[in-house]
C-alpha cells in the first residue's frame, strides 16, 4: 500500500541552464560581498574587502564544500557563512558571532532566488495535482545546497508548493543522498514506513540505490536527461542486472505520467 510519493528535485521536478547557474553565481558573490563589507564597516580595525577577494573565497569555499560532500555529508547554510567569514580572515565579537554567520548563510541560501527561478518540468504539476488528489503525501527529498525555505518559495511561486508536506534538504540535515538518514528524515516528517513510499529521481546511485536500499519503492526518471548536457555529465541508466528486493517495484521512466500507475500498482 503507498501512502506517500517522493521526488527529487534538480532534473526531476526542475531543471536549469548555464546562463540560469551564471547568474547565481555571480548573485552570490555580489550579495556576499555588499554583506561582509557592510558589517565588517563597524569594526575597528576596518579595510574594505574587494570583489575579487571575495569572489576567490567563494570558490575556496565550493572547495571546502566539495571535500565534505566526498563523505557523504552537507554543510548548513550558516556553516557556508561561517566558513566564509573564516576564509576572508573576518572576525566578530563572540555575541554578534552566530547571527551574522546565520545572515550569511541566508544571503548565500536566497541569492538568485528572488526574481529567476529554474524551469519547471511541464509534467510535475498535473502529476503532483493527480498525486494529491489521489490521497497520497508528497515529499521532497534533494541533495541542495539552499534551505527548504528558500525551496518553499521556489515551489510556491510555480504553483506547486502546495502539494507538498514536507521537504527534506541535505544541507539542512547533514547527510546527502544515498545515505539513509536523509530518506529517514523524510518518512518521519511524512510519517509513513519506507515501505508504504515511492521515491522518485533521476540519479542511479543517490536516488534508486538510496531508496530501495532504505527499503523503499523506486522510479528512476529519465525524461530530462537531455538538459545533463548543459551542464553535467549524463545520467547512468540501471544496470540490467540490477537485483529488485523482494515486494519491491523498481522502473526505469521517461515520463512522469507513469508515477500515478506505478502507485495504482503497488495500492
Amino acid at each position: 500500500m503507498i501512502r506517500a510519493v517522493t521526488f527529487d528535485l534538480w532534473l526531476t521536478l526542475i531543471w536549469d541552464s548555464k546562463e540560469l547557474e551564471e547568474y547565481r553565481k555571480l548573485r552570490r558573490i555580489l550579495n556576499i560581498h555588499r554583506f561582509v563589507n557592510r558589517v565588517s564597516s563597524k569594526r575597528k580595525s576596518y579595510k574594505r574587502i574587494d570583489f575579487n577577494s571575495v569572489r576567490l573565497a567563494m570558490e575556496q569555499l565550493g572547495v571546502k564544500v566539495n571535500e565534505i560532500y566526498d563523505n557523504g555529508r552537507d554543510v548548513a547554510p550558516e556553516d557556508r557563512g561561517r566558513m566564509i567569514f573564516e576564509i576572508l580572515g573576518i572576525k566578530f565579537p563572540a555575541n554578534e558571532t552566530r547571527d551574522l554567520e546565520s545572515q550569511a548563510g541566508r544571503i548565500l541560501s536566497d541569492a538568485g532566488y528572488f526574481a529567476k527561478y529554474p524551469h519547471l518540468n511541464p509534467e510535475a504539476k498535473s502529476v503532483l495535482r493527480e498525486l494529491k488528489e489521489s490521497g497520497l503525501k508528497i515529499g521532497l527529498i534533494s541533495n541542495a545546497a539552499r534551505s527548504s525555505r528558500t525551496y518553499r518559495r521556489m515551489l510556491n511561486s510555480y504553483g506547486v508548493g502546495k502539494y507538498f508536506d514536507s521537504l527534506t534538504i541535505s544541507c539542512e540535515i547533514g547527510y546527502l543522498k544515498p545515505a539513509r538518514e536523509i530518506f529517514h528524515h523524510s518518512m518521519q516528517q511524512l510519517n509513513v514506513e519506507p515501505h508504504e513510499a515511492l521515491h522518485v529521481g533521476d540519479l542511479y546511485r543517490a536516488d534508486i540505490i538510496g531508496a530501495v536500499s532504505f527499503g523503499m519503492h523506486a522510479a528512476h526518471y529519465t525524461g530530462l536527461w537531455h538538459k545533463y548536457a548543459q551542464y553535467m555529465n549524463p545520467g547512468e541508466h540501471m544496470p540490467s542486472d540490477f537485483k529488485i528486493p523482494e515486494h519491491r517495484i523498481v522502473r526505469e521512466i521517461e515520463s512522469l505520467r507513469e508515477v500515478p500507475k506505478m502507485v495504482e500498482e503497488v495500492r
